[in-house]
């Protein structure tokens, strides 16, 4: 595995009106390039809240991230933007597909923001297309696709511009425990073949025993699971 840091977490606290402790109390990890990592916890351990700081969609109240060396709250809001355009891929339980663009379009967002598609993505479009066993369905409008295909859809929509980091949130949640194993296995598939890193939020035990390590969040700290 390559030693590249991708990620950093230092001694990161987050704390929100009316609770009694931080919800994140002084946590600290490191993410290296290819590394498939799962944060377990109950449910309103924080989980969700580290991932979103991550993301730089939440700030900290003190600590420091840092995704391939960049400070995220020193980057204004543009370059936040284009970091998360370029670096990272985001899968959550629920698709947030646009009803009103048909699944290939949805795919192809990331680029529709960057202004468009490269002859090497589009060949790798196909590919995730055939992977993903979305061929007969790039034409078809959310409402049209079953929960896996629709879940499917926002994998490659995550995939396509091969990230440095998918922060993926419960991405099987919503779906039952057949469809959710094999969706899962090729998100997981498709991450290596990427050299992507993962970080999995999931209370799902058997899916966090698919990654190369577990941290459990209690209580506001983490520790390796």
């Amino acid at each position: 595995m390559n030693n590249q840091i991708k990620l950093k977490v230092n001694q990161l606290t987050k704390s929100f009106p009316g609770l009694d402790q931080p919800v994140l109390n002084n946590i600290s990890l490191t993410i290296k390039a290819a590394e498939r990592i799962a944060i377990t916890g109950v449910s309103g351990s924080g989980k969700s809240t580290l991932l979103q700081l991550m993301a730089g969609l939440e700030k900290p109240d003190s600590g420091k991230i840092t995704i391939l060396e960049k400070d995220l709250t020193s980057l204004k809001p543009n370059e936040l933007c284009t970091l998360r355009n370029n670096n990272l891929g985001f899968v959550y339980q629920f698709h947030h597909l646009m009803p009103d663009f048909t699944a290939l379009e949805n795919m192809m967002m990331p680029f529709t923001i960057r202004g468009g598609l490269t002859k090497e993505h589009k060949a790798q479009l196909s590919l995730i297309v055939k992977k993903l066993a979305l061929e007969k369905r790039i034409n078809h409008y959310p409402h049209e696709l079953s929960g896996g295909e629709r879940q499917r859809v926002s994998i490659a929509r995550a995939i396509i511009t091969s990230p440095d980091i998918i922060l993926a949130d419960e991405p099987t949640g919503n779906l039952d425990n057949k469809n959710a194993n094999k969706v899962f296995d090729i998100f997981l598939e498709l991450a290596e073949e990427l050299g992507t890193s993962i970080i999995l939020v999931t209370h799902d035990i058997l899916l966090a025993k698919k990654m190369s390590k577990i941290y459990n969040l209690t209580q506001g700290k983490i520790r390796v699971g």
